[in-house]
């Protein structure tokens, strides 16, 4: 084919039904809500463990806020850009 005439998408036996399954994923933006729902989760997580660590920690004030701050610091940062990376492929599809 020419590189300036469109390649049409097959859509017939085996790859047809892979194209409208991977058609439906991506119209409905599965992937980004699944990532979404991971970091989420992930925070969560952190938060639980966080909570436990605080509650059973011998240590000073200062010293719990800082391991629990070291260790909740980069997921919650995480969670922020996934959250803001949704916000943003959600406003190219409209």
């Amino acid at each position: 084919m020419s590189e300036f005439m469109p390649q049409r998408r097959r859509t017939d036996g085996a790859f047809g039904t892979l194209t409208r399954l991977w058609d439906f994923i991506d119209n409905r933006g599965v992937i980004r809500r699944i990532v979404l729902a991971v970091a989420v989760w992930m925070t969560w997580r952190a938060s639980l463990w966080a909570m436990a660590y605080a509650d059973g920690s011998n240590e000073s004030g200062a010293e719990i806020a800082m391991i629990v701050g070291a260790v909740t610091l980069p997921i919650t940062t995480f969670c922020g850009y996934v959250f803001k990376a949704y916000l943003e492929s959600g406003e190219k599809k409209q």
